[in-house]
C-alpha cells in the first residue's frame, strides 16, 4: 500500500470524512467479509480493504460500479501516462456527436462537449476493464469538479458563465481545462489501486432488496429521505449524466425528453427509496434480508425513518442494537444534524 489514498470526491452523501469515525466504532467486531450494499464511490469499501477483509461491492448505478472495479475489484492495473495520452490523442478522426447535440448549453461549454464525445469514446476502446474504470471514474470526478453543486439535476450552466461576484462555488476549478482535471483524478485513483491479498468482487447492480448475501457483515448506506422532503435522495437524478456516459452507446434510448436536462428514466428499484409511501416497507424488507449477518447501518437524524424507528425494526430481528452519533453536515445540506451509525449483531 506504498502511497496509497482515498480519492478525493464531490458525491453527495459522501462518507469519506467519516471513515476514521466509522473504523474506530467497528474496528473490534470480528469479521472476515463485507458487502458494501449502496456502494457508491466506495470510500467505505476501500476503508474495508484497506484493513485486509473481503470486499463485496454493490450499487444499483453502472456509474458507480465502474468505480467499484477501478479501486474495489482492481487490485493492481493502474494507467499509465503513455496510456493517457493515448486516449487524448484524438489524431484528426471523426468521432460522435452524441453529447455536442443532445446537450448544448445545458452543462458544460460547446468546446467542452466536443472533449468529452470524444474522450468517452477513446475510453470505451480501452480493452482492460479495469484501466477503463480508471479512466471512467477519473472522468466522472472531473465531470463534477466543473458543475456548480456538482451535480446534474439542474440545467444551471449559467452560473459558470454569468459575469456576477459569488458567494459559493469554485470558479477556479469551474474553469481548469478537462484534460487537467481528467490527470489530477487519473493520479489519484492510481493512488488507490492495492491488492490486499483478498478476493473483492463487484457483484453487480443489484437491487438492494434482493442482492446475494452471505457476508459477514453488510454496510447500508441507503439513500437519505428527509423529513423536510417529499422525496427522498434520487441519485439516479443528481447524476444521471455519468450514467449516461459509462452506457455511451446506448444512452439516447434511455433518455427521457420530458424536461430539459435529459435525464434517464427512473426504475421502481430506485422509486422505492425516493418515495415515502414505499420508504418503511423499504427499510424493513432490507434489514430482515440481511438478519443473519453483523449490519452496521449509516443515516442521519432528521431522516425518515427515524432513529427510534431503525432501532425498533432493527430490535425486531438482532439481539444488540447500539447507535453511535456525532455532529456532522453534508456540503449540500443547509441543516445541521447528526450522523447515526446502527450497529445490530
Amino acid at each position: 500500500m506504498t502511497n496509497f489514498r482515498y480519492p478525493s470526491t464531490r458525491y453527495a452523501g459522501s462518507k469519506l470524512r467519516l471513515l476514521d469515525w466509522i473504523w474506530g466504532n467497528i474496528k473490534d467486531i470480528k469479521f472476515k467479509s463485507a458487502l458494501d450494499l449502496f456502494g457508491g464511490t466506495g470510500s467505505v469499501s476501500l476503508l474495508f480493504k484497506k484493513h485486509g477483509k473481503q470486499v463485496m461491492y454493490n450499487d444499483i448505478l453502472r456509474f458507480n460500479q465502474t468505480i467499484g472495479l477501478a479501486i474495489i475489484e482492481n487490485n493492481k492495473y493502474k494507467v499509465s501516462d503513455n496510456e493517457i495520452s493515448k486516449v487524448l490523442d484524438f489524431n484528426g478522426e471523426r468521432y460522435p456527436d452524441f453529447i455536442q447535440k443532445e446537450f448544448k448549453d445545458i452543462f458544460f461549454l460547446p468546446e467542452e462537449n466536443a472533449w468529452l464525445d470524444k474522450v468517452v469514446s477513446n475510453i470505451c476502446r480501452v480493452k482492460n476493464k479495469y484501466k477503463r474504470a480508471i479512466l471512467f471514474a477519473s472522468l466522472f470526478q472531473a465531470c463534477l469538479s466543473k458543475r456548480p453543486f456538482n451535480l446534474f439535476h439542474r440545467a444551471n450552466l449559467y452560473i459558470r458563465t454569468n459575469n456576477v461576484s459569488r458567494t459559493f462555488g469554485n470558479k477556479t476549478t469551474w474553469e481548469k481545462p478537462f484534460e487537467v482535471l481528467f490527470r489530477k483524478y487519473i493520479s489519484e485513483y492510481n493512488q488507490a489501486v492495492f491488492d490486499n491479498g483478498q478476493k473483492n468482487k463487484v457483484i453487480g447492480g443489484h437491487d438492494a432488496l434482493s442482492a446475494p448475501n452471505g457476508v459477514d457483515l453488510v454496510y447500508l448506506d441507503p439513500p437519505y429521505f428527509s423529513t423536510s422532503s417529499h422525496s427522498g435522495m434520487n441519485y439516479l437524478v443528481y447524476y444521471h449524466f455519468l450514467e449516461g456516459m459509462v452506457n455511451y452507446r446506448k444512452w439516447k434510448k434511455n433518455i427521457t425528453y420530458s424536461g430539459k436536462i435529459k435525464r434517464l428514466k427512473d426504475t421502481q428499484e430506485i422509486l422505492q427509496w425516493t418515495r415515502k409511501a414505499q420508504i418503511y416497507e423499504s427499510f424493513k424488507r432490507l434489514l430482515e434480508r440481511f438478519q443473519d449477518s453483523i449490519i452496521v447501518l449509516s443515516y442521519q437524524s432528521n431522516g425518515i425513518p427515524s432513529k427510534r424507528e431503525i432501532i425498533d425494526i432493527l430490535a425486531s430481528f438482532k439481539k444488540k442494537v447500539k447507535v453511535k452519533t456525532r455532529p456532522h453536515r453534508y456540503v449540500l445540506s443547509p441543516r445541521k444534524s447528526e450522523e447515526l451509525l446502527f450497529i445490530a449483531k
